[in-house]
């Protein structure tokens, strides 16, 4: 059995500094790990943490260095991937794993767990909201599903591959999804995909496989799908998500909100 939990949309910024003058993303997401070291006694091994993107909200390097100083409370291994609010060349120099090659280079990456392949794609357009994947990426990702046709595959992306409803969001969606939903059709392998960048938990189907986007550390969106939606975010509680392979694929969404008595029945 392979464990891991999903964290995306951190939005850290470096103390004393607050994301839109409201949102001190640094203490939000020690509260958040402080809740999720409280949840592992109830969950017990996790094998790694996949950080689906917008880790920092400026991209700069001291919110990076910020952000390790708050996971590597958790005591588990973590691989991050980018989002559009990341760069690219100040996330290889904070983090050891991706230094092995070029600066601006494409951040795409696999990693074989015994019984289950992480791939991570990335899906930044630099200075943009919105999100693509490249020809570099999608021959990444077609080249990665070739090997080990038996295993399972967990894919990692910042930006959902479907339309949520939330407008302001999927005017800044993914260039390329169609082509990821052709690729994802034709591998016969055991495949779910998890995302951020929507703040909000969303099920969909893409080429036949499930996709779910976690919520974020940092803030939500509220799901309104009217022409006239107002655009924000709220300070609701969050959460993140649990995704296990046991023969089959189970993802469980868990809170950031502290939970009440429990009651016997």
């Amino acid at each position: 059995m392979t464990r891991i939990l999903q964290i995306t949309d951190t939005h850290i910024v470096a103390p004393p500094n607050k994301v839109s003058k409201v949102l001190d993303t640094y203490s939000l997401f020690q509260q958040a790990v402080n809740k999720i070291n409280k949840d592992l006694v109830k969950l017990g091994k996790i094998d790694a943490i996949i950080v689906t993107g917008d880790i920092s909200d400026r991209g700069d390097e001291e919110s990076y260095k910020a952000f390790q100083e708050l996971i590597t409370q958790l005591h588990i291994p973590y691989f991050v991937i980018p989002g559009n609010h990341d760069r690219r060349e100040a996330m290889r120099t904070c983090f050891t794993s991706l230094q092995s090659t070029n600066l601006s280079e494409e951040i795409n990456w696999i990693h074989a767990f015994p019984d289950l392949d992480v791939i991570g794609l990335d899906t930044v357009i630099p200075n943009s909201g919105a999100g693509r994947l490249s020809e570099t990426a999608l021959t990444f990702l077609a080249d990665s599903l070739q090997q080990s046709k038996d295993r399972p595959a967990l894919i990692a992306l910042h930006h959902p591959p479907f339309e949520s409803g939330i407008q302001f969001m999927d005017a800044i969606g993914l260039d390329g999804a169609n082509a990821f939903s052709e690729i994802l059709a034709q591998s016969e392998r055991d495949i779910r995909v998890i995302c951020g960048h929507l703040h909000n938990s969303i099920v969909c189907s893409v080429g036949g496989k499930t996709v779910l986007s976690s919520p974020s550390t940092a803030s939500s969106f509220v799901t309104d799908h009217r022409d006239n939606a107002p655009v924000g975010f709220t300070q609701q509680a969050g959460g993140y998500m649990l995704h296990e392979w046991n023969n089959g694929f189970r993802s469980s969404y868990l809170t950031l909100a502290e939970s009440g008595p429990l009651y016997p029945f």
